[in-house]
């Protein structure tokens, strides 16, 4: 892995990368024109010389780069006119040239009315190769680790450029440290199938298969990712081939309404290990035709209408193997308290003995909600009938944009989750009685006591808790409106 001074080397190559699209188009485009020219440069500089099919070299898998679609190429002839159709020619030719890149550059155009005007765009993009024209970026060069300096160069193009774009780039964002945090909770293991219905850039699922290689000689699992949109999928894709995960499936398409992945009698496959960041309060998730399901994913309750939390949480509980099935789902707070049919759907999952835990996050951990958040662990098979609560959301590192959860920060959760202990002021193993006695209320807050006045004035805190809570209350407001109008009272 690059070390700390390569990585900042490496950040510093991407700024001056990202600089470029600076007041010419928003983070979340300059993101895919990024991704897309990080791609063709790794690609070149590990690519085959000889175009065979593509060859497995132990567990590493290369790709052909015509000469034509070569970087260098491309940066040669960097100050004649038509850049744009040129780079897009390469991309195309790449995808031919290798069936497992297939489709992967479907929704990236450098030809695009989005970079201006034909002389604008030269410039733009003459400025883009040179910016790629960097020792940092140089992939033929071990920087500690080819595959990890692509890794890098990956995660610190979509960090920036979701952390700039707010609600738009919590598409595809999960922070690093979170899809750690999952997939230390999970421990997927050797072989096993993992899969994110909503899987955004795939953060999560490189971070569960790194988990998986560490800790089995370097053999990792099968990857299966889903997402409605086509420009994050490509996104994805290409993340995954960054991090050296070459065993995935990824398929575009409504997961909820449309799911992709069943099995030979058309019902939904089932997977070992199940994660996701879903679209916090999902409005237009199906709720029409939610009681006909063909998946019977809703007999617990069907979610209401304008909150489709519930819906993907459902989702997720039946894509799980019966023995070995786990999930991890990032969820706002109101998941955990909201009454009607929320509450119903969580004394099911009570009563099952699914739930295993409820970790509450710190403020300002996600770029598409100022609301705060808490992680959902459920097991079909759990080592006791409890269900362990941590209120991990008082130490983190506050950040400029977003806060950190730091490396004892993620020790002590995952340390506490394992032993399933109670901590004070930290964590509860609480009774399915207990829970029962509070209405099937999951609040960390009802179950962890924070002694009043030992805990310290934070005003960043304070402040992003209003945030939160003005969000939330639009949201209702909005929902409201909603209801108001479809019972003819508007």
């Amino acid at each position: 892995m690059p070390d700390l001074q390569m990585l900042n080397v490496i950040n510093t190559a991407i700024s001056g990368v990202l600089s470029v699209f600076r007041g010419v188009c928003d983070p979340h485009d300059s993101a895919e024109f990024a991704m897309a020219m990080l791609m063709l440069k790794y690609l070149t500089d590990t690519g085959l010389e000889d175009p065979p099919e593509n060859k497995k070299f132990a567990s590493e898998v290369r790709y052909f780069v015509p000469e034509k679609a070569n970087f260098y190429s491309l940066h040669a002839a960097k100050n004649q006119p038509g850049n744009g159709a040129r780079i897009d020619e390469a991309l195309e030719l790449i995808e031919a040239s290798n069936s497992g890149l297939d489709k992967m550059f479907l929704f990236v155009s450098f030809d695009s009315p989005r970079l201006g005007s034909a002389d604008q765009k030269d410039r733009i993009l003459w400025r883009l190769l040179e910016a790629f024209n960097t020792p940092a970026l140089d992939f033929r060069v071990n920087h500690g680790g080819i595959q990890s300096a692509a890794a890098a160069s990956s995660e610190a193009i979509l960090r920036h450029t979701g952390e700039a774009s707010g609600k738009r780039g919590g598409e595809y964002l999960t922070p690093p440290e979170l899809s750690q945090l999952i997939a230390r909770l999970m421990q997927p293991a050797e072989g096993e199938r993992i899969y994110d219905p909503f899987c955004g850039a795939a953060w999560t699922l490189a971070a569960c298969n790194q988990f998986a290689r560490q800790n089995s000689g370097g053999k990792g699992c099968l990857l299966y990712g889903q997402d409605a949109n086509g420009n994050t999928l490509g996104l994805a894709k290409m993340n995954l081939l960054l991090h050296g995960e070459t065993d995935s499936l990824l398929a575009w398409g409504d997961t909820l309404r449309n799911p992709s992945f069943l099995d030979a009698d058309g019902q939904l496959s089932r997977f070992d290990v199940v994660v996701s960041h879903p679209p916090i309060s999902l409005r237009e998730w199906g709720h029409e035709w939610a009681e006909n399901d063909p998946f019977g994913r809703y007999w617990r309750g069907v979610p209401p209408r304008a909150l489709g939390d519930f819906a993907c949480i459902s989702h997720m509980i039946a894509s799980l193997t019966p023995e070995r099935g786990r999930m991890a789902v990032i969820v706002s707070l109101g998941v955990l308290f909201r009454g009607g049919a929320e509450r119903q759907i969580r004394e099911n999952l009570v009563k099952e003995k699914l739930i295993d835990a409820v970790i509450a996050l710190p403020p300002k951990m996600l770029a598409s909600t100022g609301i705060q958040t808490a992680i959902l662990v459920l097991r079909k098979k759990k080592a006791d009938d409890g269900i362990l609560f941590i209120d991990a959301s008082r130490s983190y590192q506050q950040g400029k944009i977003l806060n950190v959860l730091r490396e004892p920060d993620l020790d002590q959760i995952e340390t506490t989750y394992q032993a399933r202990i109670n901590v004070d002021q930290y964590s509860k193993l609480a009774s399915q009685t207990e829970v029962a006695s509070n209405d099937y209320n999951l609040s960390v807050a009802r179950y962890v006591e924070i002694l009043e006045g030992e805990e310290e004035l934070d005003l960043a805190s304070l402040r992003a808790e209003r945030a939160a809570l003005r969000s939330e209350l639009e949201r209702l407001e909005e929902k409201l409106a909603i209801l108001l109008q479809e019972a003819g009272h508007a």
